[in-house]
């Protein structure tokens, strides 16, 4: 607008009063436009370039320099309601995205005008133009929002009635590649073992993988970092990434961005992890997380329900078993307290604490419907009594019902051994035991359990005549058929080592 003078009709509008016009526009962020019908001809006001986000000079007072700046993919639909817009003299509206500018987020303008015509009888299309990228992500982002909490409310409706686990960890991995328009998603479940995950379910990875692919869950993979947070981790660039490098299982997908979150599980000890990958940079949002986590809770409860079915068959045939076990264990108990040589009182009160010992592990393993029983929780129940004074070192692996039980007796024995003899025994001082689970063969693992008592114990406690040897013989040895190695050299160190199929 740098003429002295501009004619509106038949109002003639003062150089004075165009300034203050366009400099109400400029404030305003709104650019005006005015292009002679069937020529090259295109007028605008200065900041036309400012609201298209384009340096100074972008537009060279041709029409075909405005089309070059609309995205292909918006250009014929703008166009389309341009041209209907001057065969009908009706007022058109448009929303287009400019075209795609290198490491620029998208930029949306709304554009709307009409025909005129000048007093010399020529016609021209006039309009405005607004940036509204924050108006469309806002309506986007509502869409979207809309979208996710339809999908999450089908979702749980079709986990509630279905009966099988694996059916529903492949819709919900289906679902979340279709909603976030990714092409991996992946369900991982922790190991018995505890020291890895499983590919599950998962959409998009190489073929074999499913059921055998593993991730460690150390803080180096995304897995291992989301368990670690206990809350959704956004990755936009994993190769820029510092806070882990990721497993090699991504690398080797060619994965950039991602959303990871923990599925819970029935107890302290999660059921997994879920993501959702994508092999360009994207800015995945706390809606898009907020949506997977939404996911994620209804697979853990698919999960609960799952082993609560599995557990009702289960435990009705491990009643009448144990029942009969817990009664001959009980017998055998007794008989080896009550000794024709035993002080009557110190039986009596030796009796008692084994049953309780008895109960607590009773308890562990009976809670989770005797089935494979986090180690971990044992230990903290069965030694419970002796507080803060025993360290523990052992990731919560799960083993056999039946093992668990055993072994809460055989720690019951060595915290009373260490009463009696060694550092439990004294004002201070604690024990050290530490566990491990590692792969043996095919189908077997040994769990490695190790308890160590830094205060010197008296030979008679390891000369194999005790209540405790006995139990410790009978159990790992000739039952589990595992190995116990007991060593007094410097402290007293006792080792078992029993094979457990998988």
């Amino acid at each position: 607008m740098d003429k002295e003078k501009l004619t509106s009709g038949d109002d003639i509008i003062s150089l004075s009063d165009a300034v203050a016009l366009e400099e109400g526009l400029r404030l305003g962020q709104v650019g005006v436009w005015r292009w002679k019908i069937d020529s090259d001809l295109l007028q605008w006001t200065r900041n036309l370039e400012n609201v298209h986000h384009l340096p100074p000079g972008s537009f060279d007072g041709s029409l075909s320099s405005f089309q070059r700046d609309l995205h292909p993919d918006d250009a014929g639909q703008v166009w389309q309601k341009i041209k209907a817009s001057i065969a009908n003299d009706t007022p058109y509206r448009a929303v287009y995205r400019t075209s795609p500018r290198s490491n620029q987020a998208e930029l949306w303008i709304e554009t709307a005008g009409g025909v005129t015509k000048a007093a010399d009888g020529s016609r021209y299309l006039t309009g405005v133009c607004l940036d509204v990228t924050d108006r469309v992500e806002k309506e986007r982002e509502l869409v979207r929002r809309l979208s996710q909490q339809h999908a999450v409310a089908q979702f749980g409706s079709y986990a509630l009635n279905e009966g099988s686990l694996q059916t529903v960890l492949d819709e919900a991995v289906r679902l979340a590649a279709d909603v976030l328009n990714v092409p991996l998603t992946k369900i991982l479940q922790f190991s018995d073992s505890a020291d890895h995950l499983v590919l599950r379910a998962g959409i998009g990875w190489q073929e074999g993988l499913i059921g055998r692919g593993t991730v460690e869950t150390d803080h180096a993979s995304q897995a291992g970092f989301t368990l670690m947070t206990n809350g959704p981790v956004l990755v936009r660039d994993l190769l820029a990434e510092t806070r882990f490098s990721g497993p090699q299982l991504l690398h080797d997908h060619g994965v950039r961005s991602g959303i990871s979150v923990v599925i819970p599980g029935a107890g302290s000890r999660p059921f997994g992890v879920f993501g959702i990958h994508a092999r360009d940079v994207r800015d995945f949002g706390t809606t898009d997380a907020e949506f997977l986590q939404s996911i994620a809770h209804i697979v853990a409860g698919a999960a609960r329900h799952a082993a609560a079915s599995d557990h009702k068959t289960l435990l009705v045939r491990e009643m009448a078993h144990r029942a009969g076990n817990m009664l001959q264990l009980v017998n055998s108990i007794a008989g080896k307290t009550f000794s024709p040589d035993a002080d009557p009182q110190l039986a009596r009160r030796s009796f008692s604490e084994r049953l309780n010992a008895l109960a607590r592990s009773n308890y562990v393993v009976a809670r989770g419907g005797w089935t494979a029983t986090p180690f971990k929780e044992l230990v903290e129940e069965t030694l419970q009594p002796f507080g803060g004074r025993i360290t523990a070192e052992g990731r919560n692996v799960l083993l056999p019902p039946e093992f668990c039980f055993d072994m809460g007796l055989i720690l019951h024995e060595l915290a009373t051994n260490s009463a009696k003899y060694g550092t439990l025994g004294q004002q201070d001082g604690s024990i050290l035991i530490r566990w491990t689970f590692r792969p043996q063969s095919q189908g077997t693992r040994v769990f490695s359990f190790e308890w160590e008592d830094p205060m010197s114990i008296s030979t008679a406690s390891a000369t194999g005549t005790g209540f405790g040897s006995k139990l410790l013989s009978a159990l790992v040895e000739r039952k589990w058929n595992g190995t116990v190695t007991v060593s007094d050299r410097s402290n007293f160190r006792l080792t078992i080592e029993v094979s457990l199929s998988d």
